[in-house]
């Protein structure tokens, strides 16, 4: 929680500077007595987390992402296909049916889950592409998991177009923790996630802010509400090698400055803001809903931690991580 006596212009002050407009220069006064703004109404409004990294959410974190910010997560890339063409999609193209785990091109799930035991990984999200064209592929990995000594926490992330009722049982007799939907990927269309709702515990929608959708956010975080989904994860909308064409035309631009050690991606102009403004409305708007910001600064710190462990394993000198 932030508490009484932190700086918070401080915190807004180095936010603003890792993402300025010219590398090294001095953050930008009004962004940064905007950022202090935010932050302020944020303290008052009783919000949790760390603003030194700008992860920060309002009632509590979701289970599968406490793991993953202990560096004991990762990702299998089930598939690059997919049912949608989204402008933000950060994915390779041309797109490949391939699977990856935590970086690793593998050509089994038997071979997958044997890395989840080398690295000693505790919690792992399925994603693509859209896993759910791959549901065979999909079950098979959920199998081999939960046939390891100690399986990992799984998540599963998907546009919700393949998601039926019956695939959603089918996922959780299979295993499966927790069902994440992009709603952006749909134009915020919940119908998927109001049929998990009555299948699965837990529930997310998970999202990239853009700014120019506030008023179709917020209207989403009172239907979540309304349908008692429990978590919604927000991002940055970030531009990389991938997406930054598209992204550009539609009049997105990256931060320029605060070049990362650990991460290929730039968050876009305005969305760390937008971010601080969902937070605020889901404490004032939506007393069930628990709002996460898993911000590119959140990104960046659990990348290094999962780096110090893989040096430390490796038994290499870690002075290069600072």
């Amino acid at each position: 929680m932030l508490r009484e006596g932190d700086d918070l212009s401080w915190f807004a002050r180095k936010a603003a500077a890792s993402s300025g407009a010219v590398p090294g220069a001095a953050p930008e006064p009004a962004r940064v007595r905007r950022l202090t703004e935010l932050l302020e109404r944020l303290r008052a409004a009783g919000v949790k987390g760390d603003a030194a990294s700008m992860t920060l959410f309002t009632r509590r974190l979701p289970p599968g992402c406490r793991p993953c910010l202990k560096g004991d997560g990762s990702n299998f890339y089930v598939t690059g296909l997919c049912t949608r063409d989204c402008f933000f999609c950060f994915n390779q193209k041309p797109r490949k049916d391939e699977l990856v785990a935590h970086g690793l091109p593998v050509e089994t799930p038997e071979e997958a889950a044997a890395v989840v035991e080398r690295f000693g990984l505790r919690s792992v999200g399925l994603s693509g592409g859209e896993p759910l064209l791959k549901l065979d592929r999909v079950l098979a990995i959920l199998r081999a998991l939960r046939a390891l000594p100690r399986p990992p926490r799984v998540d599963l992330y998907t546009n919700g177009d393949r998601a039926d009722a019956a695939t959603l049982r089918a996922l959780k007799a299979a295993g499966l923790h927790s069902i994440r939907f992009d709603a952006v990927a749909r134009d915020f269309d919940l119908a998927p996630a109001a049929v998990a709702r009555a299948i699965f515990d837990e529930v997310a929608v998970e999202i990239p802010v853009i700014p120019e959708q506030m008023g179709k956010l917020k209207t989403m975080m009172l239907e979540l509400e309304r349908l008692r989904v429990p978590y919604l994860n927000i991002h940055e909308l970030f531009l990389c090698a991938e997406n930054r064409e598209r992204s550009e035309a539609r009049g997105e631009r990256a931060r320029e400055g605060g070049e990362s050690r650990h991460l290929l991606w730039r968050p876009a102009a305005r969305s760390l803001e937008s971010c601080l403004e969902l937070l605020l409305f889901g404490l004032e708007a939506c007393p069930t809903l628990s709002v996460y910001l898993c911000s590119c600064g959140t990104q960046e710190s659990i990348a290094r931690r999962g780096w110090l462990k893989r040096r430390r394993r490796d038994g290499a000198p870690q002075a290069a991580a600072a």
